[in-house]
């Protein structure tokens, strides 16, 4: 278990970050094709609009004060704030209002004009852009150069209008001057000189914001397919990878098999591909339907790993048992039995799965008697183990077809028979499979079978739910445990885990079903090794 924890403590690393946009590519590839696709059809549903920009010079120093020998204080602001300032000016509803008088719209409202507008000063200069778009680009065009001029005399009264009270002021004194007939005083003189230069002011302050440039023509905005696209595509392609690690993070199974020996602290005795779907629908082992395939290769990989395994333990009986039921363990050990009896083993297959059995259908050995019924006495021992023969042929032969049906070596054929395999079934379900498997007298048969044959291998119940399982593993010698990729969720290992802690049989490793989905182990077969094997493979028949 301290392995299972070392991993989950280590970083996640990049070729895990590749290996998560792998798996996920269906989910990045569907974002990556429909974001931009909803994009530009969104686009091409929208109605045209044109915009119109005009640009105004912002004039930044103070003419009239540098005239009367003045400091002009905004010399001292930050370019940026100023021109920030005549862009905020630019957007008060007097402007806008002129704007539309000076467009000839006077129906527009205010409100409406200042949504389909904007003013920003446009960067490293002393210029200001103010644009107004519309359905209509001539109308955008017009707005656009109503809304510079109108501006542009905002800023002018804006700016003179101080200078244009004290102007209105001294004409009034002059009136009142003339009235009186006093035009060769000095005074008369002296507010002559001050109208004079009050209206030098006034024209320098009005060309503080002078229209420069005005639209030639409005440029379409909307809709524009081909950016929008564009910008679909960079979203697509971030909410696609979003999406996939989301999916990655909600998802608790599986899918390596180092993961499966890592979480629980055993090593891997094999990574089985799924059988073919013509033999699973037959209930068909490979190792006898298809025993030079590329996919029997792995259970005779696995047969050698578990004699390294136990090459120290010397377990001589074996559970193969899984987290949960469909797992592929009773598919496992079927053909792992059938592999080491191969290999000249004498091997006795034993069915202790009481609430699901399922040796008995690999081999179509049809009514008899079953291990319950030699542990009560009403049959014999003898009686209830089916004998299934493999042989090496010579000449010709008569042998066990896919299914495992019963028949003999026969012919004008010799065979030597290199090694047994013996079946021994359920038999009829007990009323409560835990205790009858915890009872003397399975305790019994057990070590009778240990005795004579040299691996007793066990189809034994699971581990979780049910605690047949674990009552078995305190009669056996050793224990394989079978996952199955993409089924197993992490939860079950930890709480698988936590049981094999208890278990008191030694933990030979695990086997992982389901393979060919590895991330990390593709499997992958050339053909010549196996039509060199095919001729010197022996071949499996049944005897009773």
């Amino acid at each position: 278990m301290a392995e299972a924890t070392g991993h989950a403590a280590q970083g996640t690393s990049l070729r895990d970050y590749l290996r998560v946009l792998r798996r996920r590519k269906w989910i990045i590839l569907q974002a990556v094709i429909l974001v931009p696709a909803v994009a530009i059809g969104l686009s091409l549903r929208q109605e045209k609009v044109y915009k119109g920009t005009a640009e105004v010079l912002l004039v930044q120093q103070n003419v009239a004060n540098q005239l009367n020998g003045l400091n002009d204080p905004s010399g001292y602001q930050q370019p940026d704030r100023r021109a920030q300032t005549q862009a905020d000016l630019a957007r008060v509803p007097l402007v806008a209002k002129s704007a539309l008088e000076l467009a000839g719209t006077p129906r527009y409202s205010v409100d409406n004009f200042l949504k389909h507008s904007s003013a920003a000063v446009k960067t490293n200069s002393d210029l200001l852009e103010l644009s107004a778009w519309n359905h209509h680009p001539t109308r955008a065009k017009v707005l656009a150069e109503a809304y510079a001029n109108a501006f542009s005399q905002f800023r002018a009264q804006l700016d003179t209008q101080s200078y244009a009270n004290a102007r209105k002021r001294v004409k009034a004194q002059l009136a009142e001057l003339a009235a009186g007939h006093h035009q060769d005083t000095d005074l008369y003189r002296h507010l002559l000189s001050k109208r004079d230069e009050l209206d030098q002011i006034i024209a320098l302050l009005t060309r503080n914001a002078v229209p420069v440039k005005v639209p030639d023509q409005a440029v379409q905005i909307q809709p524009r397919p081909v950016r929008n696209g564009i910008l679909g595509l960079a979203l697509g392609i971030v909410l696609g990878i979003g999406l996939a690690f989301l999916r990655e993070a909600l998802d608790t199974r599986v899918r390596t098999s180092d993961e499966v020996g890592e979480r629980l602290g055993l090593p891997i005795l094999g990574r089985l591909p799924e059988p073919p779907r013509k033999l699973r629908s037959r209930d068909h082992l490979v190792m006898v339907a298809q025993p030079h395939g590329p996919q029997a290769e792995a259970f005779r990989a696995l047969r050698t790993n578990v004699d390294f395994a136990n090459l120290d333990r010397k377990a001589r009986t074996i559970m193969v048992t899984s987290a949960v039921q469909a797992e592929g363990k009773s598919t496992t050990v079927a053909n792992l039995a059938v592999a080491l009896a191969r290999a000249g083993r004498k091997v006795i297959l034993v069915d202790l799965d009481f609430r699901r059995p399922y040796v008995e259908r690999f081999f179509d050995l049809g009514p008899c008697p079953g291990l319950t019924d030699v542990a009560l006495g009403y049959a014999k021992l003898d009686d209830a183990i089916v004998n299934v023969a493999v042989t090496r042929e010579r000449k010709a032969r008569k042998s066990l077809n896919g299914n495992g049906a019963n028949g003999h070596a026969g012919g004008n054929g010799h065979s030597h028979v290199s090694g047994v395999l013996d079946v021994l079934t359920v038999g009829p379900a007990p009323p409560n499979g835990g205790d009858f498997i915890g009872s003397s007298a399975v305790g019994e048969l057990l070590e009778e079978l240990r005795d004579v044959y040299d691996v007793v291998l066990i189809d034994s119940p699971p581990l979780l739910r049910v605690g047949d399982g674990i009552a078995l593993s305190g009669r056996v010698d050793g224990l394989i445990v079978v996952g199955r990729l993409q089924t197993l969720r992490k939860a079950t290992l930890t709480e698988l885990a936590r049981v094999l802690e208890s278990v008191p049989a030694a933990k030979l490793g695990c086997v992982v079903t389901g393979a060919e989905t590895d991330d990390e182990s593709p499997y992958g077969y050339g053909g010549r090794y196996y039509e060199y094997s095919r001729e010197r493979a022996p071949a499996m028949e049944a005897v009773r």
